[in-house]
């Protein structure tokens, strides 16, 4: 598996984890609960553009990587 596809994976396993813990959030009536999910949900989509960058910066440094 190469770099890109690596990052790309991370990247797609990150935006479904997000989805899922919202969801969590959605299913229980405990806001301390709820607060965490969402708190979680939150964290994970701030690295979401970080990971986007870095696989930006892997295809431009590496031409084979284009498409």
């Amino acid at each position: 598996m190469t770099s890109k596809n690596r990052i790309e994976e991370v990247i797609a396993n990150a935006e479904m984890l997000a989805g899922q813990l919202k969801t969590c959030a959605l299913d229980t009536d405990v806001p301390a609960v709820r607060e965490m999910y969402n708190s979680m949900s939150q964290q994970v989509e701030e690295m979401i553009p970080k990971l986007r960058g870095r696989l930006g910066h892997v295809v431009s440094e590496e031409p084979q990587y284009e498409s």
